[in-house]
Protein backbone atom coordinates (compact mmCIF):
# COMPACT_ATOMS: atom_id res chain seq x y z
CA UNK A 1 0.00 0.00 0.00
CA UNK A 2 2.84 2.26 0.71
CA UNK A 3 4.43 1.74 -2.18
CA UNK A 4 1.11 2.59 -3.96
CA UNK A 5 0.96 5.79 -1.93
CA UNK A 6 4.38 6.78 -2.90
CA UNK A 7 4.15 5.90 -6.64
CA UNK A 8 1.19 7.78 -6.98
CA UNK A 9 2.98 10.75 -5.37
CA UNK A 10 5.45 10.52 -7.60
CA UNK A 11 3.71 10.40 -10.80
CA UNK A 12 1.76 13.42 -9.40
CA UNK A 13 5.18 15.25 -8.85
CA UNK A 14 6.62 14.32 -12.00
CA UNK A 15 3.60 15.56 -13.87
CA UNK A 16 3.50 18.92 -11.81
CA UNK A 17 6.92 19.49 -12.75
CA UNK A 18 6.18 19.08 -16.86
CA UNK A 19 4.10 22.45 -16.46
CA UNK A 20 7.05 24.30 -14.94
CA UNK A 21 9.86 25.56 -16.18
CA UNK A 22 13.25 23.97 -15.50
CA UNK A 23 17.15 24.90 -17.10
CA UNK A 24 18.53 22.34 -19.48
CA UNK A 25 21.48 20.93 -18.71
CA UNK A 26 24.11 18.67 -20.81
CA UNK A 27 23.89 16.02 -18.28
CA UNK A 28 20.15 15.13 -18.88
CA UNK A 29 20.14 16.61 -22.55
CA UNK A 30 23.27 15.11 -24.31
CA UNK A 31 24.91 12.48 -21.81
CA UNK A 32 22.23 10.31 -20.93
CA UNK A 33 20.45 10.02 -24.41
CA UNK A 34 24.34 9.09 -25.43
CA UNK A 35 24.85 6.62 -22.89
CA UNK A 36 21.18 5.14 -23.83
CA UNK A 37 22.23 4.82 -27.42
CA UNK A 38 25.70 3.02 -26.33
CA UNK A 39 23.42 0.59 -24.02
CA UNK A 40 21.56 -0.56 -26.76
CA UNK A 41 24.56 -1.06 -28.99
CA UNK A 42 26.20 -3.25 -26.76
CA UNK A 43 22.85 -4.99 -25.85
CA UNK A 44 21.75 -5.49 -29.16
CA UNK A 45 21.91 -9.58 -30.47
CA UNK A 46 22.26 -8.79 -34.40
CA UNK A 47 19.40 -11.01 -36.15
CA UNK A 48 16.82 -10.23 -39.20
CA UNK A 49 14.53 -10.20 -37.01
CA UNK A 50 15.61 -8.14 -34.28
CA UNK A 51 16.72 -5.72 -37.28
CA UNK A 52 13.54 -4.61 -38.28
CA UNK A 53 12.04 -4.93 -34.28
CA UNK A 54 15.22 -1.76 -33.97
CA UNK A 55 14.24 -0.42 -36.83
CA UNK A 56 10.51 0.09 -36.07
CA UNK A 57 11.34 1.24 -32.18
CA UNK A 58 14.38 3.88 -33.43
CA UNK A 59 11.27 5.19 -36.13
CA UNK A 60 8.76 4.99 -33.31
CA UNK A 61 11.07 6.93 -30.47
CA UNK A 62 12.08 9.82 -33.35
CA UNK A 63 8.57 10.29 -33.91
CA UNK A 64 7.64 10.33 -30.40
CA UNK A 65 10.68 12.49 -29.59
CA UNK A 66 10.51 15.06 -32.67
CA UNK A 67 6.75 15.33 -31.69
CA UNK A 68 7.93 16.20 -27.83
CA UNK A 69 10.31 18.64 -28.60
CA UNK A 70 8.52 20.38 -31.57
CA UNK A 71 5.82 21.18 -28.95
CA UNK A 72 8.12 22.14 -25.58
CA UNK A 73 7.97 26.11 -25.15
CA UNK A 74 11.31 27.26 -24.64
CA UNK A 75 12.06 30.23 -23.05
CA UNK A 76 14.64 33.22 -22.58
CA UNK A 77 16.44 33.86 -19.64
CA UNK A 78 18.32 36.96 -18.63
CA UNK A 79 18.17 37.87 -22.71
CA UNK A 80 19.67 41.38 -22.04
CA UNK A 81 22.67 39.91 -20.91
CA UNK A 82 25.90 38.64 -21.90
CA UNK A 83 24.93 35.20 -20.63
CA UNK A 84 21.23 34.53 -21.66
CA UNK A 85 20.01 31.19 -21.62
CA UNK A 86 17.09 29.87 -21.57
CA UNK A 87 14.57 27.60 -19.90
CA UNK A 88 12.56 24.50 -21.02
CA UNK A 89 8.93 23.30 -20.75
CA UNK A 90 7.60 20.01 -21.19
CA UNK A 91 4.44 20.14 -20.73
CA UNK A 92 1.50 18.60 -21.98
CA UNK A 93 2.87 17.14 -25.33
CA UNK A 94 5.94 15.75 -23.35
CA UNK A 95 3.50 13.53 -21.24
CA UNK A 96 1.30 12.28 -24.10
CA UNK A 97 5.03 11.72 -25.46
CA UNK A 98 6.46 9.65 -22.05
CA UNK A 99 2.92 8.07 -22.38
CA UNK A 100 3.29 6.59 -25.50
CA UNK A 101 6.83 5.18 -24.57
CA UNK A 102 5.20 3.87 -21.59
CA UNK A 103 2.35 1.82 -23.55
CA UNK A 104 5.22 0.82 -26.30
CA UNK A 105 7.74 -0.44 -23.45
CA UNK A 106 4.65 -2.68 -21.91
CA UNK A 107 3.44 -3.89 -25.50
CA UNK A 108 6.83 -4.83 -26.29
CA UNK A 109 7.20 -6.43 -22.82
CA UNK A 110 3.69 -8.69 -23.44
CA UNK A 111 4.80 -9.08 -27.43
CA UNK A 112 8.12 -10.27 -26.51
CA UNK A 113 8.73 -11.90 -23.61
CA UNK A 114 4.85 -13.47 -23.95
CA UNK A 115 3.82 -12.65 -20.64
CA UNK A 116 0.60 -11.40 -19.29
CA UNK A 117 0.01 -8.43 -18.44
CA UNK A 118 -0.65 -7.43 -14.83
CA UNK A 119 -1.46 -4.82 -12.77
CA UNK A 120 1.41 -5.52 -10.93
CA UNK A 121 3.90 -5.43 -13.78
CA UNK A 122 2.12 -1.97 -15.49
CA UNK A 123 2.67 -0.03 -11.79
CA UNK A 124 6.07 -1.35 -11.87
CA UNK A 125 6.67 0.00 -15.31
CA UNK A 126 5.28 2.95 -14.82
CA UNK A 127 6.76 3.93 -11.24
CA UNK A 128 10.42 2.76 -12.71
CA UNK A 129 10.35 5.24 -15.71
CA UNK A 130 8.60 7.89 -13.22
CA UNK A 131 11.88 7.23 -11.26
CA UNK A 132 14.40 7.34 -14.71
CA UNK A 133 12.64 10.91 -15.43
CA UNK A 134 12.96 12.36 -11.83
CA UNK A 135 16.39 10.83 -11.70
CA UNK A 136 18.03 10.47 -14.48
CA UNK A 137 21.23 8.84 -13.05
CA UNK A 138 18.93 5.86 -12.36
CA UNK A 139 19.31 4.97 -16.19
CA UNK A 140 22.97 4.59 -15.46
CA UNK A 141 22.38 0.99 -13.62
CA UNK A 142 23.46 -0.41 -17.22
CA UNK A 143 21.84 -3.84 -18.03
CA UNK A 144 18.31 -3.70 -19.47
CA UNK A 145 16.65 -4.80 -22.55
CA UNK A 146 17.64 -3.67 -26.05
CA UNK A 147 14.26 -2.96 -27.40
CA UNK A 148 13.59 -0.56 -24.81
CA UNK A 149 17.22 1.16 -25.05
CA UNK A 150 16.63 1.61 -28.98
CA UNK A 151 13.52 3.41 -28.15
CA UNK A 152 14.63 5.54 -25.03
CA UNK A 153 17.48 6.55 -26.87
CA UNK A 154 15.80 7.40 -30.29
CA UNK A 155 13.41 9.42 -28.30
CA UNK A 156 15.75 11.54 -26.04
CA UNK A 157 18.02 12.07 -28.80
CA UNK A 158 15.80 13.17 -31.39
CA UNK A 159 13.75 15.46 -28.32
CA UNK A 160 17.23 17.23 -27.82
CA UNK A 161 17.88 17.60 -31.62
CA UNK A 162 14.80 18.61 -32.12
CA UNK A 163 14.85 21.50 -29.22
CA UNK A 164 18.49 22.39 -30.66
CA UNK A 165 17.12 22.76 -34.16
CA UNK A 166 14.34 25.68 -32.54
CA UNK A 167 16.64 27.53 -30.30
CA UNK A 168 20.15 28.63 -30.77
CA UNK A 169 19.68 29.38 -26.59
CA UNK A 170 19.24 26.39 -25.91
CA UNK A 171 22.18 25.04 -27.88
CA UNK A 172 24.24 27.40 -26.27
CA UNK A 173 22.89 26.72 -22.86
CA UNK A 174 23.82 22.84 -22.90
CA UNK A 175 27.28 23.27 -24.65
CA UNK A 176 30.25 22.73 -22.60
CA UNK A 177 31.62 25.31 -20.34
CA UNK A 178 28.05 27.09 -20.24
CA UNK A 179 27.52 27.64 -16.99
CA UNK A 180 31.38 28.29 -15.79
CA UNK A 181 30.96 31.34 -18.14
CA UNK A 182 27.83 32.66 -16.50
CA UNK A 183 30.13 32.50 -13.61
CA UNK A 184 32.68 33.96 -15.31
CA UNK A 185 30.37 37.18 -16.72
CA UNK A 186 29.13 37.15 -12.87
CA UNK A 187 32.17 37.93 -11.45
CA UNK A 188 33.32 40.45 -13.80
CA UNK A 189 29.85 42.69 -13.52
CA UNK A 190 30.68 42.53 -9.56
Amino acid sequence: MITVILSLLLLIYFIRGQFGFERPTRWRYWLIPIFAAVMFVITFKLSVANVLTAIVMILIGIAIGTYQGHFATIQAVDADTDTAHVEVRGGLHYLIGWLLILVIQLAAEVVFTHKHLEWSSISKEAFQSVIEELFPFRRLHGGGWWVLWALSASASLSYTLTLVQRSPGFRATIKRHARRNERRADRKRK
